[in-house]
């Protein structure tokens, strides 16, 4: 499982922003929940579309949740 390898190379802080990604949240959202600063968020997001090799987080999400696995959170646990 290449992705499964590849996920875990996340950092906890990008899991989380990605986890909140997945459930739909916006960039403005996760500042407020995660409370962190539009830069942090922006720079973790950037790091996850590089990671996964997409050009937009919309993309990173479509591509995770095409992944044929049961439940994507199992995968970006630390």
């Amino acid at each position: 499982m290449k992705e499964k390898v590849f996920l875990n190379q996340f950092t906890v802080a990008e899991q989380q922003v990605f986890e909140l990604a997945l459930d739909g949240y916006s960039g403005r959202e996760m500042q407020v929940i995660l409370s962190k600063e539009e830069t942090t968020i922006k720079a973790q997001r950037q790091n996850i579309i590089r990671k996964l090799g997409v050009s937009s987080m919309k993309e990173a999400v479509e591509k995770f949740q095409h992944l044929k696995y049961e439940s994507p959170r199992k995968l970006i646990q630390p």
